[in-house]
């Protein structure tokens, strides 16, 4: 359990106040931390419910933000961003910034260097999720723009974002944007592997696995990319 004190330190750290404190322990208590526990049937778990919520939550104000911002920048520009913006290694980072990993519950046999980015970076749209739920819009908007703002400025190239280059791309041959399918989830609830299928330009379809949707996509950009390249060569 995180005890009281650790929580209210918390709380100042990221600036916000939670009218349910059970609220914060359910969006640092990652479903791996209960795997190994008994009766693990009476302890309900709301991490990835929160994480679903935290991250539309984030790509919403991120979007907004950038919207607001760079009022004279195209929506390329703005893609490449936001794309930065809300990727694992980026939320990572933020997780850091906030000592997430010094309040998270977990379970250290997955405390792998891959594991534990994978668990810190979804622990900060947990975070998000519980704070839209417990304080709303205005609240979630409010931590985002705090910890984000700092970070808009930032100089994107290209080779950073193989999924903005891919739709530039596509658009310009095509008219028409890359399109990204999930196709399943396997593994533990604390190791998820997702596969996704990419179609775009006259490429044969193209599979992925990643630890999350966005990185499995990423990854298939990636392939996509290096196909065309090899196409451009021959």
């Amino acid at each position: 359990m995180i005890n009281k004190k650790n929580l209210e330190i918390f709380q100042k750290k990221i600036n916000y106040k939670f009218k349910d404190p059970s609220i914060l322990k359910q969006s640092l208590t990652h479903p791996s931390y209960l795997i190994d526990r008994k009766n693990i049937k009476n302890h309900s778990n709301q991490f990835e419910r929160f994480e679903f919520l935290g991250d539309r939550v984030l790509g919403l104000i991120v979007s907004f933000l950038l919207f607001d911002k760079f009022q004279d920048s195209d929506e390329g520009d703005l893609s490449k961003k936001y794309s930065y913006l809300v990727q694992k290694n980026f939320l990572y980072k933020i997780s850091l910034d906030l000592s997430i990993d010094q309040i998270l519950l977990y379970n250290y046999k997955y405390n792998n260097k891959k594991m534990i980015k994978s668990i810190l970076s979804d622990s900060v749209e947990s975070l998000i999720g519980g704070i839209y739920i417990d304080g709303g819009y205005k609240s979630s908007f409010n931590f985002i723009k705090k910890f984000w703002m700092p970070h808009l400025n930032i100089k994107i190239s290209k080779a950073q974002d193989p999924k903005t280059t891919l739709q530039e791309i596509s658009q310009q041959k095509l008219k028409k944007l890359p399109e990204y399918k999930l196709i399943k989830r396997k593994g533990p609830a604390h190791s998820p592997l997702f596969t996704v299928q990419l179609s775009v330009l006259n490429l044969n379809k193209i599979f992925a696995e990643g630890s999350s949707i966005r990185e499995a996509e990423r990854i298939a950009a990636n392939l996509a990319l290096n196909k065309i390249n090899e196409k451009k060569d021959t």
